[in-house]
């Protein structure tokens, strides 16, 4: 019953043509395998996992032993209000989304198909226990599907792995990816948006049923497969259930950010966002940090001198992202790298990065910013709302920009 399929591989090919205007010929089979045996490797040795946002090590430390990354596996977890506080770490998934970055657009969907596939296998799972009795328990278990998951949604393919998780099939491999689904909207909720937490009871629903109509097989004659079956049956209700009420939880705090003063998910969302491209782009630490501090700064409690701080280190931001992406531009287009902002601002428009109107909107941005942060003796709070919300989309502009430009 729960046999490893055989996956047809496609056989046409295709050309990656990189941004810079050089192509260099590629395989379409060959980038296939090669997720395949990332996948592969996946199953043998799980690299998934979250981490708390922070440079402080004793508390990382104390993350793994208390708090909600202990929480795996447990019914109807809290979601965590403040979705930045925890990030998701996988080299599995940094080698993914480098293959994938170099498959064309056109091609992206056929590059998916077999990651797709084994949301479909009934034996996408590895048994990392020889006890027969415990055969299925997820405890028991290990699965590549918890890291397509991450793929698919961090990835933009949020609606293919919801459909296609409607169509799963039950195993340990499904009540794994069920676990991971409830440690995401757990952890960080506005990954998925609130339109999207309305698809997932449907497809929940979908789970249930595959799950009776596996009962009414003929029983295997396996042992194993028999106590697999056994297991599966048990223990996916229990998770359908925590991520039916994870999703509840999730779309009730973006009821409460758009109601509440001083709240905003999309922005929050962004600010990840942000972070990520900063990680990708090679950019120094120390800017992540800058942006952490103000967002430290920035919080409801502040008072106007601690807001004051926060848009010093908003500015600062601003400045050092500029020259950042001047450094990283510089790989690409040459010259002399600007070391001050007003440089800096140059050769982003002299190379196209950034139009003259966004130039324009730049340089009238950071002139406000200084206006009311650097001079005033303190801030008030609509002002450092607005330029913390204003640095971070900004930001996430730029960097997509440069991201669009395949540089590293």
């Amino acid at each position: 019953m729960f046999q490893q399929p055989v996956l047809d591989a496609p056989t046409c090919r295709w050309k990656a043509i990189q941004s810079s205007g050089h192509g260099e010929t590629m395989d379409l089979h060959d980038a296939i395998q090669k997720a395949g045996q990332i996948l592969d490797q996946e199953r043998i040795s799980p690299t998934v996992g979250y981490e708390l946002a922070t440079t402080d090590r004793t508390l990382s430390v104390l993350s793994v032993v208390v708090g909600p990354l202990t929480e795996r596996g447990t019914q109807f977890r809290a979601v965590q209000e403040h979705a930045d506080r925890y990030q998701f770490k996988s080299l599995n998934f940094d080698l993914l989304s480098a293959l994938f970055d170099q498959v064309p657009a056109q091609s992206r969907q056929e590059w998916l198909a077999p990651l797709r596939a084994r949301f479909l296998s009934t034996h996408p799972y590895r048994h990392t226990s020889s006890e027969v009795l415990g055969s299925g328990k997820w405890q028991r278990t290990s699965s590549e599907l918890p890291l397509i998951a991450e793929f698919l949604v961090r990835r933009g393919q949020t609606i293919l792995f919801i459909s296609t998780l409607a169509e799963a099939a039950p195993s340990p491999g499904l009540t794994l990816l069920l676990i991971q689904l409830a440690e995401m909207i757990a952890l960080n909720f506005t990954l998925f948006t609130d339109e999207e937490y309305t698809l997932f009871p449907k497809a929940i629903a979908s789970i249930r049923k595959a799950i009776v109509e596996l009962g009414k097989r003929p029983k295997p004659i396996s042992t194993i497969e028999s106590n697999v079956i056994y297991h599966v049956r048990e223990e996916l209700p229990e998770f359908c259930d925590s991520v039916l009420e994870a999703c509840r939880k999730a779309r009730y705090l973006y009821v409460k950010g758009s109601l509440l003063p001083g709240m905003n998910l999309e922005v929050n969302q962004d600010k990840t966002t942000v972070r990520t491209f900063l990680e990708k782009l090679g950019f120094p630490q120390l800017l992540a940090e800058s942006l952490e501090e103000a967002e430290r700064l920035y919080r409801t409690t502040a008072s106007p001198f601690e807001l004051k701080s926060s848009m010093g280190h908003l500015r600062s931001f601003l400045e050092q992202l500029h020259v950042q992406a001047c450094t990283a531009a510089h790989k690409k287009f040459g010259g002399q790298v600007p070391a001050k902002w007003g440089e800096a601002l140059k050769y982003l428009r002299e190379h196209n990065i950034l139009t003259m109107k966004e130039e324009q909107f730049a340089i009238q941005f950071y002139a406000l910013m200084s206006d009311t942060s650097v001079h005033p003796l303190v801030a008030e709070r609509e002002y450092a709302r607005l330029m913390r919300n204003m640095s971070i989309e900004y930001g996430l502009l730029l960097l997509t920009k440069l991201d669009k430009l395949g540089l590293k």
